[in-house]
């Protein structure tokens, strides 16, 4: 499994699968599983309704709003990478849907205003240089009285149970920093608002990680900051160490704060 930090998905075609990986891995686990349930709800899906998915990513959660809307529905995921694109509809090959994917950017989306009852981005609006005016176009392509959800962690609410104080701090601040937006999840529900949406809701949960995450995560953050004398090796081994300790004992508590918040387009 490939290693290195979760920032620069605007670009990933220097090492897609790391991408791939690290978005696969999420999947798995019981936090994550929890937002995509929050999701779905605030969504309210329904048979015959169109949907659009902004930063659809590898697919997986596109073609499940696929399933929930059934033939008579209409679902699109967008995404700005073509490497993504490509896995998504690699995955969706076998699917008889009505689920398409077409690569886009986020900033100016290429549909008519009105065009879907549903659009829904998740852990996108954090790699935008820009994402006030991604929600303004999701909310521009929804429908009247239809429903937008998104849905993003907050790296600022990073936490690691490790006895080394400093180098946690400094990890997390550094999580947070190499985001284009670290702080996007207590800000979604200001932009949506902002955007005219009505309804506002925001639903947080907490996500506990597994060390095979953390290391897909953090492996190349911490070997940065070897290189600039934050911290030292036998420091991140011993961090490791540790975290894995945690784990066969039952008490990692190593996580981050999600937030999920949907809005209503006024008639």
């Amino acid at each position: 499994m490939t290693t290195g930090q979760p920032s620069g998905f605007e670009s990933i075609t220097d090492r897609p699968q790391y991408y791939i990986d690290f978005l696969d891995e999420r999947t798995s686990i019981p936090g994550e599983q929890m937002a995509k349930r929050i999701i779905t709800e605030l969504l309210d899906l329904r048979a015959g309704l169109a949907v659009l998915d902004v930063g659809s990513g590898t697919g997986t959660d596109t073609i499940e709003v696929a399933k929930a809307v059934g033939p008579a529905g209409r679902v699109v995921g967008l995404d700005k990478s073509p490497d993504m694109v490509a896995a998504a509809r690699d995955r969706a090959t076998a699917a008889s849907l009505p689920v398409e994917f077409v690569q886009g950017d986020a900033h100016t989306l290429d549909f008519p205003d009105a065009s879907f009852d549903r659009v829904r981005t998740e852990r996108m609006l954090i790699h935008l240089p820009d994402p006030e005016a991604a929600v303004r176009e999701m909310v521009r392509v929804t429908k009247p009285g239809g429903i937008v959800v998104a849905s993003d962690i907050d790296a600022g609410t990073v936490f690691f149970n490790s006895m080394n104080k400093p180098l946690a701090e400094a990890l997390t601040q550094r999580l947070s920093d190499g985001l284009a937006q670290g702080w996007m999840g207590r800000r979604q529900q200001r932009y949506l608002i902002n955007a005219g949406l009505e309804n506002v809701r925001v639903v947080p949960n907490v996500i506990l990680n597994s060390v095979a995450f953390l290391r897909i995560v953090c492996t190349g953050l911490l070997t940065a900051m070897i290189a600039d004398n934050t911290t030292t090796a036998p420091a991140v081994d011993a961090f490791w160490s540790e975290l894995e300790q945690g784990e066969r004992e039952g008490w990692l508590c190593t996580g981050v704060t999600c937030f999920t918040v949907s809005g209503t387009k006024p008639h």
